[in-house]
């Protein structure tokens, strides 16, 4: 799905920043933040810098950050000036890989999901436009389909467990129609994913990827038959609902995950099976995957806080 977002002017970024965010530290616009942002980012707190009125101010997600980043500060002062650098071709093509390779060596899980999606999407683009057209889509569907004219036949669930291709159950994840669908569902994915693989790791995650899917296209095979379906938006309220539900159960290692990201999810979905979505005429939305995949995301998520609040009374206290 696509949702687009206008601001008048900056004040309102800057509103919604103080909405979301805390405050950690103001400096003169002059001030070049560059270690500091390279420490923060080594530490892996979430941060942003706004600029307004010949000041920037720097802006943490968690309380507990806050005197963290200040103290960086301080440290930052000592540190040695930024060196100007002459941009060459090698520098340029250097940065970006280094930055992907930090990214995979962190999180090789959300990676891996996001290098599988981006290529499968390359290939099926080749294959041709219209769905049935394409090999490798063809072998990835919920369904095998065949047409006759413009009539489309699907299997149904029991003859494709049977033909011994299971792997639709969970394929359909790795489908999107159009750049905006990939790129909107892997920002979420990379967001929210990063955040579990680094607290729990990539098997928990893996797992959570591959059981959020099959429950999002169940669910969404159930409720509206056999179709055309896929993407990952199934998966991203998956991850969603485990951290929303992590959250409720161990509130002292919630995730950093905006109320507002929460609510805006869940208005979503309510807005689709409404219908009200549909009416607006920007494409069909497969709402049985959004609740299959947050169905399952907050069982699982209610389930492990269930544990690990059982693991520390057993603990007890130190």
């Amino acid at each position: 799905f696509q949702i687009y977002y206008t601001f008048s002017d900056s004040r309102c970024i800057e509103y919604f920043i103080e909405k979301t965010m805390l405050k950690a530290l103001e400096t003169n616009i002059e001030e070049d933040l560059f270690f500091l942002r390279d420490y923060l980012f080594s530490r892996n707190i979430d941060h942003r810098i706004s600029e307004s009125g010949g000041r920037q101010t720097l802006w943490v997600f968690r309380l507990e950050h806050v005197g963290e980043a200040i103290d960086a500060y301080e440290k930052f002062k000592t540190f040695p000036a930024k060196k100007p650098q002459v941009s060459t071709s090698a520098t340029l093509i250097a940065a970006p890989l280094m930055g992907l390779l930090r990214f995979f060596s962190a999180s090789p899980a959300t990676s891996s999901l996001v290098l599988l999606s981006v290529l499968v999407f390359i290939c099926a683009q080749g294959d041709g436009v219209p769905p049935t057209s394409s090999v490798l889509m063809s072998k990835l569907f919920f369904s095998p389909v065949t047409s006759a004219g413009d009539q489309f036949y699907f299997l149904s669930l029991e003859q494709v467990i049977l033909s011994g291709e299971w792997w639709r159950l969970v394929t359909p994840m790795f489908i999107h129609f159009s750049w905006i669908h990939i790129i909107f569902n892997l920002l979420w994915c990379v967001e929210l994913g990063k955040k579990i693989e680094k607290r729990i790791g990539y098997l928990f995650l893996s797992l959570l990827v591959i059981f959020s899917s099959l429950s999002s296209n169940l669910i969404q095979y159930f409720i509206y038959g056999p179709s055309f379906f896929g993407g990952l938006s199934g998966v991203v309220y998956g991850l969603l609902g485990y951290c929303f539900a992590w959250g409720k159960m161990v509130p002292r290692k919630k995730f950093d995950v905006s109320k507002g990201i929460y609510s805006f999810m869940f208005i979503f979905l309510m807005l689709g099976f409404s219908g009200l979505i549909d009416l607006l005429g920007i494409g069909k939305i497969a709402n049985g995957a959004h609740l299959g995949g947050l169905t399952f995301g907050l069982l699982l998520g209610f389930l492990s806080g269930a544990v690990s609040r059982v693991r520390k009374v057993s603990r007890g206290p130190k």
